[in-house]
């Protein structure tokens, strides 16, 4: 992914490694159970505590909005970039046998600005869902981007007025990128790199997991219970865009997602969401669990 909390738990040393293991750890009164180990890899030794307070929360704060992380392993690995302006400039996930999110960061940042950065947060939600086909890569970057806001909110990271300003903010970026990268949203999707399409396709799958999320929440239902069933019962490294929503419609027992999805994907113009549907899903959010 390209770039445009927080208590300490049971850890040990191998060299640069940090090896910790969430199982029977709770917070907020969800227990986790994903094992992660850290690569501290170059940064400095008396920043190691800080970092590992940071990737602590944003599992817990993940892992409070769509349950436990996919998978037995997760590999997190730091890369340290001096002098950057920012906590996180740079992060990717990459995928295998044990999932990778690999993090430049500048450790010379304190914790709270770490926490909140919305970085790792993205990086581990990307990790529910399989790797998708690039026409339907929207979909990825879209769920990405919608559940760092949920995941912020819901964690209290962020208050209800920032979720809605980050929301809407974004979309208005996205609808400006779709007036200079019009075609539908697929074929867009397919070329994201090449046409620096990146706004329009993130924001674009933002607006469809938010207009879905907002459709379930009407049946008594949310894109979070969802995909916390899928991720446990149902994930592959890979799948295509109509594969992944059919298999969230047959878990939901609804028609909501591929429904949705092929409208999206047919897309030339920029979705809108309203402020009713944005005041549902915070006040569904906004609420701990």
């Amino acid at each position: 992914m390209l770039k445009t909390s927080n208590k300490a738990r049971q850890s040990k040393h191998f060299s640069r490694t940090l090896l910790f293991s969430t199982v029977l750890v709770s917070c907020f009164g969800v227990a986790f159970g994903a094992e992660v180990e850290i690569d501290m890899g170059n940064s400095p030794l008396n920043e190691h505590k800080k970092m590992q307070q940071w990737i602590t929360g944003g599992i817990q704060a993940v892992e409070l909005s769509l349950g436990t992380m996919p998978g037995r392993n997760i590999d997190i690995e730091l890369v340290t970039q001096s002098f950057a302006n920012e906590p996180v400039p740079f992060a990717q996930v990459i995928r295998g046998r044990t999932n990778k999110v690999r993090l430049q960061i500048n450790t010379d940042w304190p914790l709270q600005d770490f926490v909140d950065d919305w970085t790792l947060y993205h990086e581990l939600s990307h990790l529910y869902i399989p790797y998708l086909d690039y026409p339907s890569f929207w979909l990825n970057e879209g769920f990405a981007t919608y559940m760092q806001n949920i995941v912020m909110l819901q964690s209290q990271v962020i208050d209800k007025a920032t979720f809605v300003n980050k929301l809407q903010a974004g979309l208005e970026r996205g609808r400006l990128n779709t007036i200079s990268q019009p075609g539908k949203l697929s074929m867009v999707s397919n070329d994201m790199w090449r046409k620096h399409a990146y706004m329009r396709v993130y924001w674009s799958g933002a607006a469809y997991f938010a207009e879905v999320d907002a459709l379930l929440l009407q049946r008594g239902s949310s894109l979070s219970q969802v995909v916390a069933q899928y991720s446990q019962c149902c994930i592959t490294a890979n799948s295509s865009g109509s594969g992944l929503t059919q298999q969230f419609d047959k878990i939901a027992g609804t028609n909501i997602f591929y429904s949705t999805y092929v409208k999206y994907a047919k897309r030339t113009d920029f979705p809108k969401i309203t402020t009713e549907q944005l005041d549902a899903i915070v006040h569904h959010y906004a609420v701990i669990p």
